[in-house]
Formats: structure tokens, sequence, C-alpha cells
């Protein structure tokens, strides 16, 4: 022992600092490709031979390695650096139009996430319709079981909360499932002593919401740094007056492109206080609870629907064999009842929308304007509505990601049962969807 710790403490000294700027997010390693080329089949024929088969430079019996088939690198949206000759490794492509517009759309990624077994319905679904479950050690006193607890794991983005690399378990995106967990997941093969979280459902949908703000975060920021080189490319613009009596009389959304519309008017002052409310993303559970049943007991009128779909009508995009195309329209007071969340909403939707303002002033400058510069003054039906426009195709997927925030937004919708309302609607973008709805009975 005193010749060990003299070593140690030297050990100790030499050894670098921690990063403390990594904040616990991970990146993950390069990915090299695998791909080779195969050798030409080999003839197993004795016929023009002088040695064994055995005897070959690459013969498939000791070598069968060789004759492995892997992909290639998957291709990117865009890159930036050139090519660079890697000599074992084949080089990535970059996306062709139509590959890109396919990574556009939220309803293709969601599908090609990876599939994995709802514990309560033991349907096999994409993870996207998915929210995936982990234990945490509670901390004990003296005397007392160690005891684990399940909570919510990776619903929020990983650069602000990293998933634990813990044994999970995965049930299907739906407030309505989650009494069901105690009964019908195996709580004994994750963990000995494991018990369920209390309010394991506001957990969820509180987290849900969060991962919306975070997402809008995160793209504000890279549509800051990326230039609008093409108008097509816009993410983010708010409808005008006209436009949005428009939606509200056809009930379509005129705009090909078009994702998500979210009605979103900023939060009035509190009625008792006379004052507004500071945004604020994150909300203690309580406050979360005394919230939802202020507005179930005190509403005075009943809130919208979170979400309703609507079609997509335009000339370019009608086809007598496929169906039209829809997408959601969100209302913020349902979408984020709380009303410091529903202002922290608004205030990010607002900061997309100028930064989108600013990069289309510096891409298409207008002779005599500014940034600073007052606008003229407009009819009342060409001002600006409520109604916040997001928009994802190939142009804008080589400037940002818009599908991530399309992502959250549908997740939150399935977790509420806007997604599985009506065997009709479900039966959109679920095959068989019927067993939802006789789940549902027999289970109530």
């Amino acid at each position: 022992m005193p010749r060990l710790l003299p070593r140690l403490l030297k050990i100790l000294q030499d050894a670098p600092e921690p990063n403390t700027r990594s904040n616990g997010y991970t990146r993950y390693k390069k990915r090299v490709s695998m791909k080779n080329t195969i050798p030409g089949i080999p003839t197993f024929s004795s016929e023009g031979r002088t040695h064994s088969i055995l005897l070959d430079d690459a013969n498939p019996i000791t070598e069968g390695y060789l004759y492995n088939r892997h992909k290639s690198l998957p291709p990117r949206v865009r890159l930036v650096k050139p090519l660079q000759d890697t000599g074992e490794h084949d080089h990535p492509r970059e996306m062709t139009d139509e590959e890109r517009e396919w990574w556009s759309s939220p309803y293709l990624r969601m599908l090609a996430s990876p599939l994995r077994e709802c514990q309560i319905t033991r349907k096999k679904l994409p993870c996207d319709f998915l929210i995936r479950l982990a234990p945490v050690r509670l901390p004990a006193s003296q005397g007392v079981r160690e005891q684990e607890t399940l909570v919510p794991d990776g619903v929020e983005h990983p650069k602000f909360n990293p998933r634990r690399s813990t044994p999970a378990c995965y049930i299907v995106c739906w407030k309505d499932a989650v009494p069901y967990v105690n009964s019908r997941v195996p709580l004994r093969k994750i963990s000995q002593h494991l018990t369920v979280a209390p309010l394991l459902s506001v957990r969820i949908g509180h987290q849900l919401r969060l991962r919306v703000l975070q997402e809008l975060e995160l793209l504000t920021k890279r549509l800051a740094a990326s230039p609008l080189d093409d108008p097509a490319a816009m993410v983010l613009r708010r409808l005008t007056r006209s436009e949005w009596n428009v939606v509200r009389q056809t009930d379509s959304i005129p705009h090909k492109d078009a994702v998500a519309l979210m009605v979103v008017p900023p939060v009035n002052r509190n009625p008792e206080t006379k004052e507004k409310p500071q945004p604020s993303a994150q909300l203690d559970i309580a406050d979360i609870v005394q919230i939802d049943t202020d507005n179930s007991e005190t509403s005075p009128r009943r809130l919208p629907p979170l979400s309703i779909l609507h079609p997509i009508t335009d000339d370019g995009l009608s086809s007598p064999l496929l169906p039209n195309a829809q997408a959601p329209l969100y209302h913020g007071l349902s979408l984020f009842p709380a009303r410091p969340q529903r202002a922290a909403l608004h205030k990010a939707l607002c900061k997309l929308l100028k930064t989108e303002r600013r990069a289309r002033l510096h891409a298409l400058p207008v002779p005599g304007s500014s940034e600073h510069e007052k606008s003229p003054r407009v009819r009342s039906d060409a001002k600006g509505s409520h109604a916040f426009l997001l928009c994802s195709n190939q142009h804008t997927a080589k400037r940002a990601d818009v599908v991530p925030l399309a992502i959250a937004l549908w997740r939150l919708r399935m977790w509420e049962g806007q997604a599985y309302g009506s065997a009709v609607e479900t039966s959109h973008w679920e095959v068989d969807a019927e067993w939802r709805l006789s789940w549902a009975e027999r289970m109530y």
C-alpha cells in the first residue's frame, strides 16, 4: 500500500482534466462504411484446376467473410466538404431531389424509426409511436430496502436530457393506456423492486410539451446560421387575416408544403393580478396538476380540440388515384394549457419568425428598406393573424431539418388521443387499426 499510493497520486496528477462543456451530451462517432469489393464467385469444379480451392487467395471456405455483402453509407442531405479519397471506404453521396423530398416528410421519418413492442398492447410499432420508460433508483435511507421507479426516458431532446442506457420498456403513445402499466407490463423482468412513478401520465405529457419547445429553440439556432438562398426554403411564416379566413371558411390549407398550422395567440393578462404570465418552459408537477384541475372545474367554456386534420388543396397535387394530403391544425390553448408554457411557445414562435424575417431581408433586399425601418401601413385583411404556418420540403431540408418539430407536435397529438379518435382517421397511418378501438372498449 505505501508504494501504491504515490503512483496513484502521480497518475491522477498527469490525467487530463474532464471536459466540463459537454453538458452530458455525447457526440456519436463518425460512421465508417463496411462496404467492400466482393470477389468473383469461384468454381468448385476440378476442371482446369492445378491446386485445391483451399489454396486460393480468397476462398469461400476459410475466408467466407470476404463474400459478405454490406450496405454503403447512407446519403446525406447536403455535402459541405469536398470528397476525399479514403481508399478502402466508399464515399458518401448527396441526396437526390426525390430522396430529399422523402426526407422532409415527418410521416415517412416516423414510419422509418426502429420497431419496438408495446408492452401493454403487444403490438410492434415504430418507436416514434411509443414512449420509452426506464427505471430510476430512488434514494434510500439506512435500513430501508432499495427501490426503483419507472419514469419516462428519451422523451426530451438528448442535448437537453440524454437518454439513460439502462433496460427499458415501451408503451404506446396514448395517455389512456398508462393506467394499465401496473397490470400488463412485466416490471419484475426489468428490475426486481420496480414501481411505477406517481403521476406518470402528467410527467410524460409535460416532457412531450418540453420537447416541442426544445425543437423550436434548436430550429431557431440552425436557421440563424443558415442563409436563405431560395425563397421556397422558408420554414415558418405568419398567415395574413385574409389567408386565415380562407382556411376557416374552406376547412382546408392552400399550401402544398404545409406540415403544421399552429394558432397561438398571445397570452392575455391574468384577470385577478392584471399581470402577464412570464414565459417559462419548466413547471413543477404540482403546478401542472393544479392547472389541469382548475381548467376542468372552473373553465367557463370548453376548450377547442387540440388538433384538426385539414386537407391540403393545391392545383398541382390533385390526382384521381391518390387521396389528398392532410396537415394538422393545432390550437395553442389546448396544446399548452399552462399559461407560462403557452407564453413560452408564443415567444419561441415569434423569435423563429424574426429569424426568418432577418434572413429574408438579407437574401432578398428591397431597395430603400432596412431591418429597423418601419413597414408601411397595410389593410386590415393584410395584417398578420395568430396562425403560424410550418413548411417542409426538399428546399427547407438544405437549410434546417423541420421534421423533428413536426414529429414532436404529432407525438403530443397522439398522446392526447387525437390520432386515435376514430377508426376512419386512424386507418390513414395504421393498417388494421380497429384493434385499438376494440382494445379500449374491452379495457373500459
